[in-house]
Order: structure tokens, then sequence, then C-alpha cells
């Protein structure tokens, strides 16, 4: 039967009033389903008739009784006497599995939780404790007691009652395994956690379970938020040492999040070398997880509570410097560098082989070989270090030791028998259709530098000079590279070379381009158009080519090179070149050329744009 519109409207409204004049006209509702009719506050024997629609019986279309609706908007008067009326209501549940506990709960009302417990414990005391058990761990369709949704949503009276009269619904969890002490920690509410690890007034330790999820415990969710959620915790709690499905301790994820607060106290208590000892599924410790992580604070704290940090390898057999090579961590490399304890770690090899030398040239990360390489007790072992990214192994040339590498690769012409796989062929097919693409573009700017010469001359000729003749030896040289009857050697210094000249051919055109306006616009009615040309010149110029910057990215690189191989390694002559067409070669491949030409010749030309502007400013004549 369902409630009827003026019950629904006083429960609605709270009107307490109300309330009790129709519970007497209703009549109370007795056990066996009848009504007992109330005459001046007694009940008669009169015959018992049918219950009506209307009476507290009675739910909305949802499955919410009278009860539901007075908890879930917070009125405790009416919860109590619809609870005194009515006391088996206290066990129902509505569409969501939800109990009236439940909707006192979300509603944060502590008085109406108060009355409902009472009602509970009542229950239970007139035999029917099983029933009133299972009310008060009952679990929704979310799978949630009535003090998991208090702590969801941060009810903390309600919370607070649920641990005073009821502190054994702390060991119920949801159908996933998530404990309300879990869900608490995981919200980051610390009033939370404090209230469910709160002894009793008699000093029982808190019954409250710290199941989570993928076997987790709460102090796995405590360790990744803050240093107050975890303060709560007993001091020595074994839930230290505990681990996840992945193996990790809560120490593994503070660290993960960065967490030194809460590293340092959890590395405060006698368990602290324990813990800095366990190692996940992988075989790696908090060590290498902050090496991983990048966090050198966290790392020399967990280094003064392990001093011997060298033997502690993964399952690879590599130690935490492995590691911060591999995940590319260039601070803790720096910082490993800097300190001479952790010298025997720069040339230790794991299982197969590799030092951190060798997995930061396979990773191909110029920086982190930069720093290993300034570091003149690193060894350079050859055979190691294969396949190596193209600016480290430009790198290793500059050092003398790349003619090994290339030796060492089989060149494909000389197994003309062997038919190409696909991924080769793939590759071939890329290469191709860069040169044609690479070919076009040099073609179209020595066409436009060619046609300008005629329409407008003037003082713009040398850039305009110097982007045609550029351009037409980048289409030569892309076309040779190109051509399979040349030597595979002789095919890729014909690209280098071109792919060197096409930007220094694009600079020019550009260079062209802003000195042909301001010949056109000489008049000084049109300085601010010039200015602008200018202007607008220059951000091309200065951020639509990368190598313009890459020097002071490889400063570390070029200081590497200083230091094991001197002025000969910056230009890459380390032996009597054989000719000058050797020594020509040699020189284009090295640093100097490289990483410096491109950038001297913007600095140039961008000097020049700014002195004309300011000459357009201060002489509009100019």
């Amino acid at each position: 039967m369902t409630l009827g519109t003026e019950l629904l409207r006083v429960l609605t409204t709270g009107d307490a009033a109300r309330l009790k004049e129709l519970l007497r006209s209703e009549g109370r509702p007795r056990a066996d389903g009848h009504v007992a009719i109330e005459v001046n506050g007694a009940s008669t024997g009169a015959a018992p008739s049918p219950v009506r629609t209307g009476c507290l019986l009675g739910v909305t279309s949802n499955g919410n009784t009278a009860l539901y609706l007075a908890a879930s908007r917070g009125h405790a008067e009416l919860a109590a006497l619809v609870g005194e009326r009515a006391p088996s209501l206290v066990a129902t549940r509505n569409g969501g599995l939800d109990t009236p506990l439940h909707c006192a709960a979300k509603a944060g009302s502590r008085d109406v939780a108060a009355c409902l417990l009472s009602l509970m414990r009542a229950a239970a005391a007139g035999g029917a404790e099983e029933a009133a058990v299972a009310a008060l761990r009952a679990r929704n369709r979310l799978g949630a007691t009535a003090l998991h949704e208090a702590v969801r949503l941060g009810r903390a009276a309600a919370v607070e009652l649920f641990m005073a009269e009821a502190p054994e619904m702390t060991s119920v969890t949801t159908d996933v395994g998530v404990s309300p002490l879990y869900l608490a920690a995981e919200t980051r509410s610390e009033q939370m956690v404090r209230q469910l690890l709160r002894p009793s007034a008699d000093g029982t330790p808190s019954p409250a379970s710290a199941a989570g999820r993928h076997g987790r415990t709460a102090l796995h969710a405590a360790a990744t938020v803050s240093k107050g959620t975890t303060e709560s915790w007993p001091v020595g709690s074994t839930l230290l040492t505990r681990v996840d499905s992945s193996g990790r301790t809560p120490l593994h994820l503070a660290i993960l999040h960065g967490r030194l607060d809460v590293v340092e106290l959890f590395l405060d208590v006698h368990t602290s070398a324990v813990q800095a000892r366990i190692s996940d599924d992988h075989g790696l410790f908090p060590l290498h997880t902050a090496a991983m992580a990048g966090s050198i604070r966290i790392l020399d704290e967990l280094i003064k509570r392990c001093p011997d940090y060298y033997e502690l390898v993964d399952e690879q057999g590599r130690n935490f410097l492995h590691c911060a090579v591999e995940h590319n961590q260039d601070s803790v490399v720096r910082h490993i560098c800097q300190n001479d304890a952790f010298a025997m770690l720069l040339n230790a090899t794991d299982y197969e082989g590799n030092t951190p030398l060798h997995l930061a040239v396979k990773c191909g990360f110029p920086r982190i070989v930069s720093m290993l390489l300034q570091m003149t007790t690193v060894e350079i072992d050859k055979d190691g270090l294969s396949d190596p990214h193209f600016i480290v192994l430009s790198c290793l040339c500059w050092l003398g030791i790349g003619i090994t590498l290339d030796r060492r690769r089989p060149d494909p012409l000389h197994h003309a028998d062997r038919t190409p796989t696909t991924e080769e062929a793939a590759a071939s097919d890329e290469e191709h259709d860069m040169l044609r693409n690479g070919a076009i573009g040099s073609v179209l700017i020595a066409t436009v530098a060619f046609a300008a010469a005629f329409i407008v001359p003037g003082a713009f000729v040398a850039s305009d000079t110097m982007a045609f003749l550029c351009s037409i030896v980048a289409t030569s040289f892309l076309i040779y590279g190109g051509a399979r009857e040349n030597p595979r050697s002789h095919r890729l210094w014909y690209k280098i070379l071109a792919s060197r000249l096409m930007p220094m051919a694009a600079r020019f055109m550009i260079a062209a381009f802003a000195f042909g306006f301001h010949l056109v616009l000489v008049d000084g009615a049109n300085r601010g158009l010039i200015v602008f040309v200018y202007t607008v010149s220059m951000a091309p110029m200065l951020f639509c080519f990368p190598d313009v910057w890459i020097p002071l990215q490889l400063l570390g690189m070029a200081k590497a090179v200083w230091r094991r191989a001197g002025w000969r390694g910056l230009v890459n002559v380390h032996k009597r070149p054989m000719s000058p067409l050797h020594l020509v070669q040699l020189f284009v491949g090295s640093f100097l050329f490289q990483y410096l030409v491109g950038t001297l010749l913007v600095v140039l030309i961008a000097t020049t744009f700014a002195v004309a502007i300011a000459l357009s400013i201060r002489l509009p004549n100019y």
C-alpha cells in the first residue's frame, strides 16, 4: 500500500503536531498487522480492523517508508514517533537497498541516527537480535553500510556517534572489500581517520578494518595523501610492512607520489630498515622507486637507512642509477655524478652487462650521456654501445669511437642476395619520399630566389644569392643522395650536407624577403610598415628552426667532448686527415659545424634586422 498524501506532506515538512493527530486517528499498528484503536490514550479491546491506505506501513513509489522520509530530512522527533508506533520499519529496505540508518547517515543527522540505533537495541533486547544486527550491517546496492555513507559524505557527527554506539560497524567492508577506514584515507579526510582509529573509553583499540582495493590497506591510501592522515596510526603499525597485490608497501606509494613528509614519518619508526629493503613484484626497492620518480631528497633519506644501497638490485640486476637513466631522470643522474660516494655505481653492470652509460645510449638520452661522459671515471665499452640515438652517435664519433660503431653495422650492399623485409621496404619508401619532398622544397627556394634577382635589384642581392646557391647545391646533393648507383657512404654524406644547406637557404630567403620589402618601401611614410616586416620576419628566423636552440641543450655534451677529447673532439679531427676532402667531411660532422654555424648565421641575420629596425625608427629616410 502507499502512503497517504496528507501523511506524506506531514513527513516532508516535519509537522510533528499534525503527525500526532494522524496517528491518533489511524490507530496503532500491531504485530499481527491489524490496528488497535486508541481512545483517550488507552487501547480498547475493539475488534481488529484491516489496515487502511495512508497508515505508517505504506511506502512511496521507490519503496520509502515513513521512517525513511523522516530520517532523510533529519526530523528526529518525527522519526521517534514513527519508530515508537512501527518499530519494525527500522529494518526495511527501499529500492536502492538503503535502510533508514543509511538515510540518516547521508543526511548527517546525529539525532535521527541515535534514535534508530536505540530502536535496534530495543529490538535486540526483545529477542530480535539477529534482525537488529543485520539492519546495522546492511549494505545498499553500492555495497556500502551506513558508516561508509557517512564517511564518504564527510558526516563527522554521524561517524562519531557510530564509533561511540556501534564501533563494530568499522569492521564491515563493502562488496569489493573496502573498509570505512580505507575510504576515509582515500578521500583525504584526516578527521574521519582519527575518529575511526580512536580507541574506546575503556582503552580498547578500535576494531576498524584496514582492508582496501587491490590488496592495499588504508595505510597505502593514506601514504599518498598527507602526513596528517598517516600520523593517526599507532607507531610501529604492522601495516607499514604489508604489501598490496603488486608487492608494494605504503612506503613505495608515498615515494611514487612524492610525499617527503610521509616518507620521513615512515622511516622514523624502528621498522625503517625493514621497509627500505622490501621489494615489489618486479624486484624494485624503495630506492629504485625514488630514482624513477626523480625524488632526490627522498633518495638521500633512503640511503641513510641503507648503507648497502649498492647491493640493492632489481630482478634484472639494475641498481637505482640504472633506473634513473632508463626513466630519463637527469636530476638524479646529476646528483649521483656530483657525489663521489656513488662512484661505484657509475660502472656497475646489470645481468646483461649494461652499465648506466649503455642504457643512456640505447634509450637515446643525450643529456644523460653527456653527464656520464663528463665523469672521466666512467668507462666506455665500445662493444656495448649499439644502435644509439643520432645525437648520441655523433657524440661518440666526436670522442673518436664512432668508426668502431659503423664497422659493427652490416652494410646492406654486401648482402645483395638477401631479400629485403617488409620493414626495410617501408623504411626505404619513406626515405625516398623524404628525399623527394626535400628536393621539391629546395627547387622552390631556388626558383623564387632566381626570379627575385631580376625584379628588385639592390642591397638584398647578397642574401638572395646565398639562398639561390644553397638551395641549388642542396638540390644536387639530394639528387645524388637518392641515386642508388652511388656508394651508400657517399649517399649518406650527400643527405647530411643537404640537410645542413636547406635551413641555411630558407634563412637567406627570409632575409632577402625582408631586405626586398625595405627597398620597395624606402619612402619615410612607410616606416611603421618596414618595422613590421622586419619584426615578423625575425620570428620564423628564431623559432621555426629547432637547431637554433639545440646548442644551448648540448652544452653538457660539448663539455664532455672537451674533457675527454679536447679541441680535436670539437672539430672531429682525431687523426691526421687522409686528404682535404676527408678533412672537410670530418669538420662537417663536428659539433662546431653542426650546432654553431647555423646558430651564428641566425644571430647575424637577426642582428641585421634589429639594426635595420633601429635605423628605420631613428632615421625616417634610411
